[in-house]
C-alpha cells in the first residue's frame, strides 16, 4: 500500500489502485490531472478532472495525499 505524499508510476490506474485506500493525485500520460477516490474491495468511488496543463508524461502518475477516515473511526471519536 501507498504511503501519503508516495508516488507510483503504472500503465493502469485502476489496476494500481486495486488494493488502495485514500485519495489519490493521478496524471494522465496527456498531462491532465485528476483526484480519484480508492476504497479497498471496490472499484475507484470518485474519478475527478482537476486540471489542464501541457505536461505529457508517458506513464500515469499517480500521489497518494490523503488517508480515508472509516465510518468506525468518525462514530468513535464522538464520544
Amino acid at each position: 500500500m501507498l504511503r501519503l505524499n508516495e508516488v507510483m508510476v503504472t500503465r493502469d490506474p485502476a489496476l494500481a489502485l486495486e488494493n488502495e485506500s485514500g485519495v489519490f493525485e493521478v496524471v494522465s500520460p496527456r498531462g491532465e490531472k485528476f483526484q480519484i477516490v480508492a476504497r479497498v474491495g471496490h472499484s475507484i468511488t470518485n474519478l475527478r478532472y482537476v486540471s489542464d496543463t501541457g505536461h505529457t508524461p508517458q506513464e500515469w502518475f499517480i500521489r497518494k495525499v490523503a488517508e480515508l477516515r472509516t465510518e468506525q473511526e468518525a462514530v468513535g471519536s464522538i464520544g
